[in-house]
């Protein structure tokens, strides 16, 4: 659409502007008059008088105007995917980066969700209703610089999914095991954490991929019986069999399964 979203709220805000003044001066007007009308002073007022109705209804034209909103099909925007470029061209001047990859748009650690119905961004969780990139940006920008993990109460997370599921990898294995436990495969952890209805659309896959991604950047963080954890890939792995994030400045980050073992610094490779 000829200007995306920036121009056609551009020029409402042009016009608003101009009936922001009209009101300003409507009410100058108004406030003159109650003047006249305390003072007593009959020819002043109706010299006014006769100017106020002009004020008012070039305010009224002015708002008639602009009542029919922005020039902007939102839910056609976002369908066609004008509305996602115009939103990365404006992440890009602000120094934010998007990824979008596999139809998944992501800005470190969040996965955003347009959906043109609302018309609305989810950022993470959250949806945001107010769509113009410019500010949208910003709070997106807001949003990472916030960005808070707790990588133990993670980890203590994924231990308990992995102790659920790393016997039926490798037979006789349990928590209390010695020495190094099986590698668990990453899509599984997240079925396990994932289990209770609705889970898995508020915590979706990419959410989790991200989430690994900020645990390996924590290498030394223990569960609370004092087990590491590995996080190695393999390059024969493919397609279904491995998770992806994409970090700050867009590189990919391939996570396939996870290990636990007594004290051990946590490490990546990527898969190729």
């Amino acid at each position: 659409m000829d200007g995306g979203i920036e121009s056609a709220l551009a020029a409402l805000d042009g016009a608003l502007d101009a009936g922001e003044r009209q009101a300003g001066a409507a009410l100058g007007q108004v406030r003159r008059l109650r003047r006249l009308c305390k003072a007593g002073d009959l020819a002043g007022l109706a010299s006014q008088l006769a100017q106020a109705p002009g004020l008012a209804e070039r305010l009224a034209d002015t708002l008639r105007t602009a009542s029919a909103g922005p020039a902007y099909a939102a839910e056609t925007a976002f369908a066609d995917g004008s509305y996602l470029a115009e939103l990365r061209a404006e992440a890009a001047r602000q120094g934010v980066v998007l990824s979008e990859r596999d139809g998944r748009v992501t800005a470190f650690p969040f996965l955003l969700k347009l959906d043109g119905r609302v018309p609305g961004v989810k950022i993470g969780r959250k949806l945001h209703r107010g769509i113009r990139p410019s500010a949208l940006v910003k709070v997106l920008a807001a949003a990472q610089a916030a960005a808070k993990f707790n990588a133990r109460a993670f980890l203590e997370q994924v231990w308990k999914a992995y102790a659920v599921l790393a016997p039926g990898v490798q037979p006789g294995w349990t928590a209390n095991s010695a020495g190094e436990g099986p590698v668990v495969g990453v899509l599984g952890i997240h079925e396990v954490l994932t289990l209770l209805p609705a889970a898995a659309s508020e915590y979706p896959r990419d959410a989790f991929a991200c989430d690994l991604l900020r645990l390996n950047r924590a290498p030394d963080t223990t569960t609370g019986r004092g087990l590491g954890f590995t996080l190695p890939a393999s390059t024969g792995s493919k397609g279904r069999e491995r998770l992806t994030a994409y970090d700050e400045a867009g590189e990919e980050h391939v996570f396939v399964g996870i290990r636990f073992l007594p004290g051990a610094r946590g490490s990546h490779v990527d898969a190729g």
